[in-house]
């Protein structure tokens, strides 16, 4: 029973299979505390397990299954789909560059419902992209006004809440966290970050930061960094999720054969990293932790996809975390140990009460017996602060790997990892 505490949610699903989140009881003791022991089951033919993408060229917006990447259909005729959305109800909103409409649709069948913002309305032409604020408002990127316009969530005007003057140009996907929207501003090769409120701003990355040219698709990672496609370099960067600051190329430039990155999300059975490799008309996988190029998971040109842009999830949890070292704990003499709380963020569009449970601590020094150096965890539980060793006497930089995954009511999940760092002794 011991050997299987610090479960590895490698191991346990595979990217081929969806599954169906599943707890089983079970009790274990780690270090001072009882800890409940997690289990899944997984269902390999799960019918709300695909992604829907937006094929410019072809004017259609297409379904595939995003573990066997087979393609399910059209679902759509829309003039210029670019960017699409999870948004309010769990409906897919679809940005349609050339009618200069935002649609809505069904976010697991794709049936159409409607013109949710007309072109015009607030003065929109060629809408890029649609994302839903933390103050339930819509903001639509504007290619052509190189504006942010916001609308209620009936799809009335509300305001012009971001223009050339702050240096947006060609805006494409923008993100959020609970006080800014953060855009990918195509022409200035930059993100530019604005306060929600008073709409002031500053570049959250600068021009060119890390090598960045040409950002179109950007998205927090289930670690709480910032992935940002750079469709110039054929490249996904990667900055620090609060500062901004350039941690490496995540994906390096070329790696798996991207060329033209657009859309960018995390998704997939495992939570992993799913790129439009536009210049290939193809859907690249990779893994969320290492970056290791994975798969092809679609190759749509067979099947008519032509000039790939937008890709978007059936409905999942949005759901991201990072650890933070917040005090020392006293247990011995012989060891060190420091209170951890991590930071999360939990949210479903198609579900009021999505739940999330931690599912593993693993340690990057495999002679460290896990079961002394882990306190008060409790595995399969929405855990978020427990005790860890941080004696590190071996000279070498150590780190714990903490994980949780995050279901819905339609049995959908995301897989979130946080790293906590262990510097050696001095």
């Amino acid at each position: 029973m011991f050997s299987k505490v610090a479960l590895n949610i490698h191991g346990l699903i595979s990217s081929q299979s969806r599954k169906a989140l599943r707890l089983l009881a079970a009790s274990v003791v780690l270090g001072a505390c009882v800890v409940s022991q997690a289990a899944y089951s997984y269902d390999s033919n799960y019918p709300y397990a695909n992604y829907f993408i937006s094929s410019y060229g072809s004017n259609q917006v297409m379904q595939y299954n995003e573990d066997t990447g087979k393609f399910l259909g059209v679902i759509f005729n829309v003039q210029g789909p670019v960017a699409s959305q999870v948004g309010f109800g769990g409906d897919l909103f679809l940005s349609a560059n050339l009618s200069g409409q935002v649609l809505r649709f069904d976010g697991y069948t794709g049936a159409y419902k409607g013109v949710y913002i007309d072109k015009g309305n607030g003065g929109l032409v060629s809408p890029s992209a649609p994302n839903f604020g933390p103050d339930n408002l819509v903001y639509v990127g504007d290619t052509t006004l190189n504006q942010v316009l916001r609308y209620d969530r009936n799809g009335k005007f509300v305001d012009v809440f971001a223009d050339p003057s702050s240096g947006l140009n060609q805006p494409f996907m923008q993100t959020f966290d609970d006080k800014y929207m953060y855009i990918a501003s195509g022409g200035s090769n930059s993100v530019i970050r604005y306060d929600l409120v008073t709409k002031e701003y500053s570049d959250f990355v600068p021009p060119g930061g890390g090598g960045l040219v040409r950002p179109i698709g950007l998205e927090f990672g289930p670690d709480g960094n910032m992935y940002v496609g750079s469709a110039k370099t054929n490249a996904v960067l990667r900055f620090n999720g609060k500062t901004g600051a350039f941690i490496d190329a995540f994906v390096p430039p070329g790696y798996g054969g991207i060329v033209d990155p657009h859309a960018i999300r995390f998704g997939g059975a495992n939570s992993n990293l799913y790129v439009v490799s536009t210049g290939t008309n193809q859907v690249m996988e990779y893994d969320r932790v290492t970056g290791k190029f994975l798969r092809i998971v679609a190759d749509g040109t067979i099947n008519g996809l032509s000039e790939a842009r937008g890709l978007t999830f059936t409905p999942r949890p949005i759901f991201n975390v990072q650890s933070h070292v917040v005090g020392d704990e006293p247990f011995d003499v012989t060891r060190e140990f420091k209170r951890i709380y991590v930071e999360h963020k939990l949210k479903d569009y198609s579900d009021k009460a999505p739940q999330a449970k931690l599912v593993s601590i693993t340690s990057s020094d495999k002679s460290i017996n896990i079961y002394k150096a882990v306190r008060h965890a409790h595995i399969g539980e929405a855990d978020y602060d427990f005790d860890l060793d941080f004696s590190n006497k071996t000279g070498a930089d150590q780190h714990y790997t903490v994980t949780y995954i995050a279901s819905n009511n339609h049995g959908l999940t995301t897989i979130a990892t946080t790293d906590v760092d262990v510097p050696p002794e001095q």
